[in-house]
């Protein structure tokens, strides 16, 4: 289970801490992106459960430091996906960066806007975790084959 400060983190918990991240994520300016791909980072090393991590495959935290040191923002959150999630980058009308994601077993993409591309892929990896709550495949009366999951 995870722990805030040395205090269990329920699942009602890191669920509600994942949707303010996700706002803040919504709403941040180009330049936030390392503080809030760090604050997403100790999010996920506090899980309570690992399958809510389904699809995500973080590296070790000093690989992502590495990136983040050289200004390779957009490789490190992308480093976060599994082999197996899918992804669309585009930009919206108005000219920002949107990213859809589809993480394993899940029943629908996640879409988000952002200021800077790692801002639309980090707040669309938060919405897909988020989306977690309620429809995880383990969940569901039967299971996806991996090799049959769209990209």
């Amino acid at each position: 289970m995870g722990s805030r400060n040395g205090i269990p983190m329920d699942r009602s918990d890191w669920f509600h801490r994942l949707d303010e991240l996700a706002h803040a994520i919504r709403g941040a300016q180009a330049g936030r992106e390392i503080h809030l791909l760090r604050l997403f980072l100790d999010l996920i090393d506090h899980a309570p459960e690992l399958a809510l991590l389904q699809g995500l495959t973080p590296p070790a935290r000093d690989r992502i430091e590495a990136m983040l040191a050289a200004g390779a923002t957009e490789s490190a959150v992308m480093m976060l996906m599994g082999q197996d999630s899918g992804f669309c980058l585009s930009r919206g009308a108005d000219g920002a960066p949107l990213a859809s994601i589809l993480l394993p077993y899940r029943f629908e993409e996640s879409t988000a806007g952002g200021a800077s591309l790692t801002l639309a892929c980090l707040g669309a990896l938060a919405e897909a975790l988020n989306s977690a709550q309620g429809q995880m495949a383990g969940s569901a009366p039967f299971e996806i084959p991996a090799d049959i999951l769209l990209h």
